[in-house]
């Protein structure tokens, strides 16, 4: 979709009335002289949405009215391509410059300005289950991710490469793996910020490599850490030092992604009709105990007990 074909008196209306249906209700304002120049493609993905968007200078506002109005249950996670933005929310102002990333949450009034031409990346996430899926509190946002030398870098460039490559050639195939793909970078990418980063660039590819290897094989009961080792040649104590860069061994990361993606499913309303058991065996668990307990180990309550929760309103547990 382009504003190009749209009379210059027009397209601001336009713009708002394309954005409110396909993306995000919003308000917006040009200062250029020829009226805003803008385009937007979206890709549906596996559990997410992308959006790449061009523009002239131009400002978008998502007011207190405005979220009450066109409510939008969503993190955004927008990489900066090309051109340089500003972004206000919850009393921060946050500069964003091209090849770093601002996460968000659109259930929150935000001002996202571009005093230049732009393009950036829009990965349209899930609220309810960002915490699970990415460890991050969303009352932590916003929280922009620097392109700082060495891992940040590589990550930011790393996603922007996968992204932009589907975009010029989206097929349907490409879909999963690529939310697969981008679902790891943001989660290294976000736990760098929040955490810092430690060990060499080498270091992280391998990382990157075993953490795609597991998010494709989590449902496989049959995958292990060896398995993991042995598919990257390295040892098993090597990938494991690797992992504990990231302050867990490979089997607790593993166990971890597990757990979090089983209750996720666990809480889905679409998925309410869905045995417990079979929810457990989809994503490699042996049996209904081990779930059990695992679930009551990282959550503070047995499966039945949070999905009882969710479906009486109380929400996930932490």
């Amino acid at each position: 979709m382009s504003t190009a074909g749209v009379p210059p008196g027009e397209r601001i209306a336009f713009w708002e009335a394309y954005n409110a249906d396909a993306l995000v209700g919003l308000r917006c304002s040009s200062l250029s002289e020829t009226g805003l120049d803008a385009s937007l493609a979206n890709y549906m993905l596996d559990g997410m949405r992308l959006a790449d968007i061009s523009g002239n200078t131009h400002q978008i506002e998502r007011s207190p009215a405005l979220v009450r109005s066109c409510p939008k249950n969503s993190i955004f996670a927008c990489q900066v391509v090309e051109g340089r933005a500003y972004f206000i929310q919850h009393e921060r102002c946050e500069i964003v410059d091209a090849g770093e990333t601002i996460v968000y949450d659109t259930r929150r009034p935000y001002i996202f300005g571009f005093p230049t031409g732009m393009r950036q990346f829009l990965i349209d996430l899930p609220a309810d289950d960002f915490r699970l899926r990415f460890g991050v509190d969303p009352a932590r946002l916003p929280l922009k991710l620097a392109a700082r030398a060495g891992r940040e870098m590589l990550l930011g460039r790393t996603l922007r490469h996968r992204l932009d490559a589907f975009v010029h050639h989206p097929t349907h195939a490409a879909t999963a793996p690529l939310a697969l793909h981008a679902t790891v970078l943001l989660e290294s990418m976000l736990r760098c910020e929040m955490r810092g980063s430690a060990g060499s660039t080498p270091a992280l590819s391998y990382l990157l490599s075993a953490k795609q290897l597991i998010a494709e094989r989590l449902a496989d009961p049959a995958l292990r850490p060896q398995a993991v080792a042995d598919a990257l040649g390295l040892s098993l104590r090597h990938l494991n030092r690797l992992f504990a860069t990231d302050g867990q061994s490979l089997d607790e990361y593993i166990w971890s992604k597990r757990a979090s993606l089983a209750l996720a499913d666990l809480l889905d309303p679409a998925l309410r009709g869905v045995a417990i058991g079979e929810i457990a065996f989809r994503w490699g668990f042996s049996s209904h105990a081990h779930f059990s307990r695992a679930i009551r180990e990282r959550y503070g309550a047995s499966p039945s007990a949070l999905r009882a929760q969710k479906r009486d309103g109380g929400g996930a547990a932490d």
